[in-house]
């Protein structure tokens, strides 16, 4: 790590989470397109500055990256291991993680979503697959740790965790169908609270099919 990327990190947290969402709303739209200029005007510091702190464009962008994926993993995925075996549970208090995550860093998941299908680099588009491998893996160890105890006596265990996959991911289908145009993170992210009261009750309703 540079002098100057340490100076940033040391900056107090609002400045840093400032220019870092001001940079991945800009990204969002694709690295070549992105503007140095519109990043410094929406995060309210100069140019010279910018540059001290990352170096270069390609620098900035390489730090998001790994500060994107690094956030995530540290405030969603590390944060799982700590549940309980209820997998209705897990599965609401990780959907209130994402909510909160969105809130401080309201451009992270638009951010993910557009550096997976940039393709300008080789060695970014490595990074996000172990990510989203690491995601695959993360929802697999919830499920492998569900308690199946808790489901009532005359329930098929196997068949009631799929129909719970089943019906989240159809549940997730929808709401990406509602807005094609948009990313998946913003869509989620503009009606989250709505999504969040939808999802609770889909939980509670499984919930009183399947559990004692």
């Amino acid at each position: 790590m540079s002098d100057n990327l340490e100076k940033f990190l040391s900056q107090p947290k609002e400045k840093q989470e400032r220019i870092i969402n001001a940079a991945m709303a800009e990204f969002t739209m694709g690295y070549k397109k992105a503007s140095t200029d519109n990043i410094v005007r929406k995060a309210g510091i100069s140019k010279g500055l910018l540059f001290h702190y990352f170096g270069t464009k390609e620098n900035l962008y390489n730090f998001l990256v790994d500060y994107a994926i690094d956030t995530i993993k540290r405030e969603n995925f590390d944060l799982v291991n700590a549940m309980q075996p209820d997998i209705l549970e897990s599965i609401w208090q990780l959907s209130l993680l994402k909510q909160d995550l969105s809130i401080r860093f309201p451009t992270i998941f638009d951010f993910t979503t557009s550096i997976y299908t940039d393709t300008s680099s080789e060695q970014i588009s490595d990074k996000l697959q172990k990510f989203y491998a690491l995601q695959a893996s993360m929802i697999q160890d919830i499920y492998a740790r569900a308690d199946t105890s808790l489901f009532r006596d005359d329930i098929n265990p196997k068949l009631a965790m799929d129909v719970i996959t089943w019906t989240l991911q159809g549940y997730g289908q929808s709401k990406r169908n509602i807005a094609p145009s948009e990313s998946l993170g913003a869509a989620s992210r503009e009606a989250y609270g709505q999504m969040l009261d939808e999802l609770q009750e889909i939980l509670n309703m499984l919930r009183k099919c399947f559990y004692n």
